[in-house]
């Protein structure tokens, strides 16, 4: 497996510009480890919007609990 990468210019916003050559075995690891960082931060985006979801439902208990009494 081949990846390389050489940065052409840095910028002055800290991002650079580079070119990043790979063989066959580099593109299908850059790919499949890409696709589960991808995986991975949905899962948590889902998870912390269930959190939410359920701190929103448990707020809005409370304030009709209180509104009826």
């Amino acid at each position: 497996m081949e990846i390389t990468l050489k940065v052409i210019r840095e910028n002055k916003d800290g991002s650079a510009d580079a070119i990043v050559n790979f063989d066959k075995e580099g593109l299908e690891f850059l790919v499949q480890e890409g696709v589960m960082a991808v995986l991975t931060q949905v899962i948590e985006q889902n998870k912390n919007a269930q959190a939410g979801i359920k701190m929103r439902k448990k707020l809005t208990a409370k304030k009709e609990k209180k509104h009826e009494s």
